[in-house]
């Protein structure tokens, strides 16, 4: 783990307790609903129609995203592909991709108890008055962010959706931040995600959405979509899509 000598060694303690690896994680049971047909978890991203082109062909890799304001802070952001349409908010085209989680800690900051640990941490950071005090606040928390995953090693964050549209996003729904890692295990900021694999489009939302209250939801501008078939019925269509290589349209 990363020098924090100025982090009291209890909290640093409870913290590590929290990290676990992927089998004792909520992650793994998500997988389990998750995967294709050879046992590999899927996760699902969505994305605009201009960047999806690339995913047509199968050469496509989803992508690290590194600028300001992201909830984790620079990582791979997808769902489970249990939860099939919870980011749909964010895009019209839906790009399914393998992954192996099997060696991966994770962070399930959905729990209460586990936010309030990260927030306690975040009160003993020497330069925690830049997030509160100053106009860098978006700078500071990824850093803040950025620091947390590095110096506790943590593969991955599992987490609510903070942005929501009722139809699509609910609130027990289960975002993922991946972290990739150079050879120094530092955190790799932009570029192609080397987590993820085969990816490939296999679903086409027929709906465009609207940033209201600071974009703290997005509402649908034609729908809602039909929620009449369960998230699980969804996940068993998408993932029988993604393994003919077919778009499965889902439209209001």
């Amino acid at each position: 783990m990363r020098d924090q000598h100025f982090i009291p060694q209890s909290l640093r303690d409870e913290i590590r307790g929290h990290v676990v690896s992927y089998p004792l994680s909520r992650l793994a049971q998500l997988a389990k609903e998750s995967m294709d047909e050879d046992g590999v978890p899927l996760a699902i991203k969505y994305t605009s129609a201009m960047y999806a082109r690339r995913y047509r062909d199968g050469t496509g890799r989803l992508h690290i995203s590194g600028a300001p304001g992201f909830t984790w802070g620079d990582a791979t952001y997808v769902t489970p592909l249990a939860f099939p349409i919870s980011s749909a908010i964010f895009g019209r085209v839906g790009v399914v991709a393998r992954f192996d989680p099997n060696d991966w800690l994770v962070y399930d900051a959905t729990e209460r108890i586990l936010q309030e640990l990260y927030m306690t941490w975040v009160g003993f950071q020497p330069h925690r008055n830049q997030l509160m005090l100053t106009c860098h606040s978006q700078l500071a928390n990824q850093f803040m962010r950025n620091f947390f995953r590095t110096a506790f090693q943590i593969d991955c964050v599992l987490f609510r959706p903070d942005q929501r549209n009722r139809w699509y996003s609910g609130r027990n729904d289960v975002w993922m931040a991946v972290s990739d890692w150079d050879d120094n295990r530092e955190l790799v900021k932009g570029g192609d995600s080397p987590s993820f694999t085969h990816e490939r489009i296999a679903v086409i939302v027929e709906e465009e959405f609207k940033e209201v209250h600071h974009d703290l939801r997005r509402n649908a501008l034609i729908g809602p979509i039909s929620r009449r078939e369960p998230d699980r019925d969804l996940t068993k269509k998408i993932r029988r899509a993604y393994a003919r290589g077919e778009y499965l349209h889902l439209h209001a």
